[in-house]
């Protein structure tokens, strides 16, 4: 049996390298899970800015700023960015917040690779000239046996959703104030919306 454990070593070490890596918690700080995650700044007393910036996703290359999925990482910046700031709302002992300005935006990027591989479809037989003694060199001064080549283009295209929002907090919840938010409501109604969120 000693001959047999360098064969398993090497494939418990390529299953490994096989397996993906799992999903981690969307909601994290920037770069501890991946290039993803929330930061933040103090803008002076009782204001901060919340940034949300998403991972990249593979979105449709025939129409990438239509994709639906960019609504929905755009969507789901936000409401993380909403989250990471009723979390500071929280721990400074704020009972409301309220967004003041809000940007989101999606880095949309579309790459073309041409790849020159043979013609699945060429049949090495078939005489374009009509001539049953074609001569074995015709082709870019080449044999005209063998398979054909062809270029082929893949377009492909990722997007990266980003949510910056400004808040201000507040000692008291005023539901009479325009657009401010319970910071309690607001922690528990992202949580179980976006609680299971991963990348």
């Amino acid at each position: 049996m000693r001959w047999a454990a360098p064969f398993i070593l090497l494939a418990l070490l390529l299953s490994a390298c096989a397996t993906p890596e799992p999903p981690k918690p969307a909601m994290a700080p920037f770069g501890v899970n991946g290039d993803f995650g929330y930061s933040e700044r103090d803008l002076g007393a009782d204001r901060i800015e919340v940034t949300y910036r998403g991972e990249t996703v593979k979105i449709d290359a025939r129409n990438p700023r239509d994709d639906f999925r960019n609504k929905i990482e755009l969507d789901k910046a936000y409401d993380l960015a909403l989250w990471r700031a009723a979390q500071i709302a929280a721990a400074r002992h704020k009972a409301g917040l309220k967004v003041e300005s809000d940007s989101k935006n999606s880095d949309v990027d579309v790459q073309r690779r041409t790849y020159y591989r043979p013609d699945p479809f060429y049949d090495p037989f078939f005489d374009p000239y009509g001539d049953p003694f074609w001569p074995p060199y015709r082709r870019m001064g080449g044999p005209a046996f063998g398979p054909m080549y062809r270029f082929e283009e893949v377009r492909t295209a990722t997007s990266r959703a980003e949510a910056t929002l400004t808040v201000t907090l507040y000692d008291a919840f005023d539901p009479k104030v325009d657009g401010m938010l319970a910071t309690d409501a607001t922690l528990a109604r992202l949580q179980a919306a976006r609680g299971g969120e991963m990348y």
